[in-house]
């Protein structure tokens, strides 16, 4: 397996350490599979046909029935059933294609295999999930934000934390009780693992050539001053609709009706308190439309 790719964030030398054992350990989830790259490939491009996209799809038949599913799910409203993936790509068009492409990379690498850990999992799974919704109904109503991209930044900003999670150089039990105990998650997965979710997630993104924007997002979500970032981080402002779908999406998961935001990501968004509001209950109907997916 090559080493972490660079240029990453000026990391201490034990945290690089940390992130090579941690990555090489996984190499099979280390990298995203292959017909889904290809298909986040295919739809990036404007040369692409959705023959093209059928075509390296079908190639894997457990990849295209997920695909299908969530195309019918009631999530999308579609006005029939789809029975082909050329019919999912025409219908939904390349870039919903490319969101569910990613979510059913996603799911792979949240589930996996069945074990002590998978209740974990499933709750990061679902919070993720659920962070995507927020993430895109946010940028749809402020902007500044194509709500695709949002989506995906919901769905991979903790992408680190299965990683951590399969990783035999700990166990993540040992994280939950230290946080338990009043530390921060970040201060706790470090203190376990000798790097937290944020940086190998950022290393992992890195590594499969995403863009620079889901990178920053992965890395900085959980910045407890984003202002400090203005001058080494390019999408700041993608950063905060992240955090802020991803704190909507904590809330709504423990049954709060208010959420407690970062202010910098108040002021970056320019978010009142009406607003804030407003787009916590967009995102609320949003994530119950969601939940009716069959997925």
């Amino acid at each position: 397996m090559s080493s972490i790719p660079n240029p990453l964030p000026e990391w201490p030398d034990e945290t690089h350490s940390a992130i090579e054992a941690i990555l090489e350990e996984a190499r099979e989830l280390a990298a995203l599979p292959q017909v889904v790259y290809k298909v986040i490939q295919l739809t990036g491009s404007n040369n692409s046909s959705a023959q093209e996209i059928e075509r390296v799809i079908s190639i894997d038949p457990g990849f295209s029935s997920k695909v299908l599913i969530l195309a019918n799910s009631a999530f999308y409203a579609l006005p029939r059933k789809l029975t082909s993936i050329r019919e999912a790509t025409t219908f939904l068009g390349f870039r919903t294609i490319r969101q569910l492409a990613l979510t059913v990379g996603a799911f792979d690498l949240f589930l996996g295999k069945a074990d002590i850990g998978s209740l974990r999992r499933r709750d990061w799974w679902r919070h993720s999930v659920d962070s995507a919704v927020c993430c895109k109904v946010i940028a749809e109503k402020l902007g500044g934000m194509q709500p695709e991209d949002a989506y995906t930044c919901g769905l991979l900003h903790d992408i680190g934390k299965p990683l951590l999670d399969r990783s035999k150089r700990a166990s993540y039990s040992d994280v939950e009780q230290l946080v338990q105990g009043g530390a921060s998650i970040l201060d706790a997965e470090k203190s376990v693992y000798g790097c937290n979710h944020t940086e190998i997630g950022a290393a992992a993104a890195k590594l499969w050539n995403l863009p620079r924007m889901v990178i920053e997002v992965i890395e900085h979500h959980h910045a407890p001053n984003g202002f400090s970032l203005r001058n080494k981080c390019q999408f700041l402002n993608s950063v905060a609709i992240t955090a802020f779908g991803s704190e909507i999406a904590h809330a709504l998961g423990k049954g709060n009706l208010e959420i407690c935001l970062e202010e910098w990501v108040s002021k970056t968004l320019s978010l009142s308190e009406d607003s804030k509001e407003q787009l916590f209950q967009h995102c609320k109907d949003a994530v119950a439309e969601r939940s009716s997916s069959s997925f």
